[in-house]
């Protein structure tokens, strides 16, 4: 009898231990990935979520940009000052390097999002 419960207890406290580490590791970030910090822009990395949307955290895992997007290019428009990103409507727009989307993402081509731009040089 006391073999069985001693084995209960062992299973019970590895049970709740595996459980605390389960919500400790994925509920830190809430992201099923963090790509590598500095390769958008200094200090931040592009997470993606579990639902598959994109956005940027910074080093201490604040919210830079909300994962809202299906995609989000490197910034390589408008001398590398813009990042192309596609929003989960499948509208494409511009973000700037404060994360601000300068360009609302209301063009449904990546084309048109990129003639758009073409006016905002000229601005």
């Amino acid at each position: 009898m006391k073999t069985r419960n001693l084995l209960y207890a062992n299973k019970l406290v590895l049970a709740v231990m595996f459980s605390a580490f389960c919500s400790i590791s994925f509920s830190q970030t809430g992201y099923k990935k963090v790509f590598k910090y500095d390769d958008y822009r200094a200090d931040w990395a592009l997470v993606k979520t579990n639902s598959g949307t994109y956005g940027f955290i910074d080093r201490y895992g604040n919210s830079v940009v909300p994962p809202v997007y299906t995609k989000i290019e490197k910034f390589e428009f408008h001398d590398n000052e813009l990042a192309l990103v596609k929003n989960v409507s499948g509208a494409y727009g511009f973000l700037n390097r404060d994360g601000v989307e300068v360009i609302k993402a209301i063009y449904w081509s990546k084309n048109e999002a990129i003639e758009h731009l073409k006016k905002y040089k000229s601005e």
